[in-house]
């Protein structure tokens, strides 16, 4: 074998990898092996290095990468309960009997709504959730109900 052969056989399939990942729309974590490729790549350019080796070192490079990956995505992405109560917050703006209609202020305009909780007045001022929406009516319900 040329030798250059081996660097040369890491570095292809670190470029095949990164072509794989470059065609697909959604990141699925193959550019941790195609790091993990480059990085044998060197490697085995610099030093002679077994092939179980080498193996293990790929291996070991791409498992911790994906899961130190995932785990500091999983940290920046907030919950989807949090997005939820940041984005579908309104304000009611007149007083709402409990199971009746009114409206309610909802990203910066007035809209109907009916509340969902039916043993607790929604008063003027008080904070609810967009529990979900029929065209121009939503449905509500007060925060404390969520507690």
């Amino acid at each position: 074998m040329l030798p250059f052969g081996v660097p040369l056989a890491w570095l292809l399939l670190a470029g095949l990898l990164l072509a794989i990942e470059l065609s697909q729309p959604s990141f699925d974590g193959l550019m941790v092996a195609v790091l993990g490729g480059l990085i044998l790549s060197v490697l085995t350019a610099l030093a002679p290095v077994p092939i179980w080796l080498q193996f293990s070192l790929f291996l070991l490079i791409t498992v911790t990468g994906t899961v130190w990956l995932s785990r500091w995505s999983s940290g920046r992405t907030p919950s989807p309960s949090r997005q939820r109560l940041n984005g579908d917050m309104a304000e009611v703006l007149g007083s709402i009997s409990p199971g009746g209609e009114g409206r309610v202020r909802w990203h910066g305009q007035s809209w109907a709504a009916s509340s969902l909780d039916l043993e607790r007045p929604l008063a003027p001022g008080d904070q609810v959730l967009v529990m979900g929406r029929e065209g121009t009516h939503l449905q509500v319900l007060p925060i404390t109900a969520l507690r």
